[in-house]
């Protein structure tokens, strides 16, 4: 398959997500990290079938960064948010803590694996390696608790909000740990080295800036078409500096969508206007992040694998217990109720990719191997889980708890 079958593909893919999103608002077709369309990409990609080759993949690499960068622009404009309500403090803060959680222990736990297993990386790259795992696998999907509620009648019960505010605020600290991981390989295109703390600031800062720009540019009653030039072109303007400069693209167009939120007074227009366009992208991005898999990237990533989502899951047993002691709906669900979070997002996938795109190799291409093995995990705990803690805290009515109902909606 050469370039342009290539392109033609994405865009007919594309042109599927658009379709889906059109007939289902709510997200509820596929899985809710996309997972399905990542082994796509691995059976046509070079370590299967071989109809997209590493050529065609690196002739892509531009257009993944550019949609990982837009994917990331609208959870930075989503982010607090749930359904147009801004996520209470308490949820803010445990959705933090299980980020940090998660992600703190698969980190370890991966490191020490890593020592255990001599998998032959040097210190950075243990470090690179062990924090990356940990920030793919701290994220859950924002869409988890939509695509059950598309499928059973569910009351938007306390555990329903709660664990779709934590879904909402747990992608903060996975991000500003790219940024740091990013800087541990500085890049040299710039006239007046830095150390190492100013990049990750440098990053956020900038983006910042360029997001407080654009909320400029947006603050008066503007047509639809030159809103969107304005978010295409300071979106791309955001993509292209944090390339140039070895920056985390994920990590700098976040942070511009939280600053375009924050401070324009169109946040629910422009949210609106850019939440449909997350399936149309990733579809093509999930593709090329699964053509880019390869099992083989050490003899480790089997053990490296069952650590980190057995720390994963660890983790989220942990949260549980926190979720229990504090909201009674919680505790009718148990401690598993942890597990209801175990549905990664398609980020998580995204930040698989933007290691692997910086850091080829052993880093970079085990890192996308297990935040895909982790979704893939995800998918047959999360929803289950989810379906048991709603209907034991009687959030799911009895009666369609064993049905499958795709044309409900959360009531």
């Amino acid at each position: 398959m050469n370039a342009v079958l290539l392109l033609i593909g994405l865009l007919v893919l594309s042109s599927l997500g658009s379709l889906l999103m059109t007939r289902r608002s709510g997200g509820g077709a596929g899985l809710t990290s996309g997972v399905e369309y990542a082994a796509l990409g691995f059976v046509l990609g070079p370590q299967a079938l071989g109809l997209v080759g590493a050529k065609d993949l690196t002739a892509f690499e531009p257009v993944v960064q550019v949609a990982i960068g837009w994917l990331a622009f609208a959870v930075g404009l989503d982010f607090g948010f749930s359904d147009d309500r801004r996520v209470r403090g308490g949820s803010f803060a445990l959705g933090s803590m299980s980020a940090g959680v998660t992600g703190g222990g698969v980190a370890v736990a991966t490191w020490f694996a890593t020592r255990w297993l001599k998998a032959g990386l040097t210190g950075t790259e243990r470090v690179l390696l062990s924090g990356a795992l940990g920030a793919a696998c701290s994220e859950t999907s924002r869409r988890a608790a939509r695509w059950v509620a598309d499928r059973y009648r569910v009351r938007a019960g306390p555990l329903t909000r709660s664990l779709d505010e934590l879904a909402h605020v747990d992608s903060l600290l996975p991000l500003v740990a790219v940024a740091v991981l990013f800087a541990l390989d500085p890049s040299r295109d710039v006239v007046c080295p830095m150390p190492l703390w100013q990049w990750p600031a440098v990053t956020v800062g900038s983006a910042i800036l360029l997001g407080a720009g654009a909320a400029l540019l947006l603050r008066s009653e503007i047509a639809t078409e030159d809103a969107w030039g304005v978010l295409f072109g300071v979106s791309l303007l955001a993509i292209g500096v944090a390339a140039r400069l070895a920056l985390a693209t994920l990590t700098t167009t976040f942070f511009m969508g939280i600053a375009v939120a924050a401070l324009s007074s169109h946040r629910r227009e422009l949210r609106a206007m850019v939440g449909p366009t997350e399936r149309p992208v990733l579809l093509p991005a999930l593709l090329l992040a699964g053509a880019r898999l390869d099992f083989r990237a050490t003899p480790a990533l089997p053990w490296l694998a069952a650590v980190a989502i057995g720390a994963r899951v660890a983790a989220k047993i942990l949260v549980g217990c926190v979720l229990c002691a504090g909201s009674r709906s919680a505790r009718k669900a148990g401690v598993l109720v942890g597990l209801s979070l175990m549905s990664s997002g398609s980020l998580a996938i995204c930040v698989g990719l933007a290691f692997a795109l910086r850091f080829p190799g052993t880093v970079g291409d085990t890192v996308l191997a297990v935040a895909v093995l982790s979704a893939i995990v995800g998918e047959l705990l999360g929803p289950a889980r989810l379906r048991r803690s709603l209907l034991a805290a009687g959030e799911i009515e009895e009666a369609t708890a064993h049905t499958s109902a795709p044309d409900k909606a959360l009531v």
